[in-house]
């Protein structure tokens, strides 16, 4: 018998813990990524003719990738996937990020 996947597994807790999961992915995990964005955003967007629109669009866009990033694990069936593309989407912004600075 084959062991499970660290998918299957952590699919299996997600799972069995479905209000909690959700309240966490929801709540910080969102908050974090859309902090994350607003702060990545202004390393790949262009500067604009007033040299200002790389910082003022990632500021006023903050709610919409906020509440994206709060009901996608509400509205979502199966947490399993939805955690991973969570935790995905926050890996690529943490490497944007650090792209920068290393």
């Amino acid at each position: 018998m084959a062991l499970p996947s660290p998918f299957q597994a952590t699919s299996a807790w997600l799972d069995a813990h479905p209000v909690l999961a959700r309240w966490v992915l929801a709540g910080p995990v969102a908050f974090f990524m859309a902090v994350l964005a607003m702060a990545a955003l202004p390393l790949i967007l262009p500067e604009g003719a007033g040299g200002v629109d790389h910082l003022v669009l990632p500021v006023v866009i903050f709610p919409l990738i906020w509440a994206a990033a709060m009901l996608y694990p509400v509205m979502a069936s199966l947490l399993g996937p939805t955690a991973f593309v969570m935790l995905g989407i926050l890996i690529l912004e943490v490497v944007m990020i650090l792209s920068v600075f290393l």
